[in-house]
């Protein structure tokens, strides 16, 4: 039954990028219902499920991810996990140089410019990125911070104190608990 173990994979990736992006578990239900049935449908027709979703299953649940989730709320979930991403990356740093005051210069600020607009604009439209591609965004990221040397010089803008990097952590923390609780559901079920 090549195809029924297809239609589980197209189901089970659904679910984990619907619940990643923070859908209500009832409306995670009743879209996995919906789209289990035109599965089902369609293998009465002698279709397999990529005819139904695409060749790209995680593309096809964050577009009707956000066809179901408002702009807004979207939006909303952005703004609080820019900032929690972000603030990550500094207590990374903060940890890495073990400093509480964290020198602040023009590549840094590049650098983090470029993985916060990337990662945005790609979340937004795909959903998950994925290892290999946030490391291409880092490195990425490293050469427009040594090109910000190049043109600007690498001097101390200000320093940002730990308190404010915690800080900046707590308008995303409601989602990112969120989250981890989602992808462990996820996992017990498939167990």
């Amino acid at each position: 039954m090549p195809g029924e173990a297809e239609r589980a994979r197209v189901l089970a990736v659904c679910r984990s990028n619907w619940e990643y992006r923070g859908i209500d578990d009832a409306s995670v239900r009743e879209m996995l219902a919906e789209l289990s049935e035109h599965l089902e449908e369609a293998a009465s027709a002698g279709r397999s499920p990529k005819d139904v979703v695409g060749a790209d299953v995680p593309g096809f649940a964050a577009s009707w991810a956000r066809a179901r989730t408002p702009l807004r709320l979207r939006v909303l979930r952005m703004a609080a996990l820019i900032p929690f991403a972000l603030a990550v990356l500094l207590l990374l740093t903060h940890l890495i140089d073990r400093t509480l005051a964290l020198p602040v210069e023009a590549p840094r600020i590049a650098f983090y410019a470029v993985i916060i607009a990337v990662g945005v604009a790609l979340e937004l439209r795909r959903g998950s990125l994925g290892f290999l591609r946030w490391l291409l965004v880092g490195l990425i990221g490293i050469g427009i911070a040594q090109l910000t040397t190049w043109l600007v010089g690498d001097g101390t803008l200000f320093r940002l104190p730990l308190w404010a990097t915690l800080l900046l952590m707590l308008p995303g923390l409601p989602y990112a608990y969120g989250d981890i609780r989602a992808r462990k559901a996820v996992a017990a079920a498939a167990e």
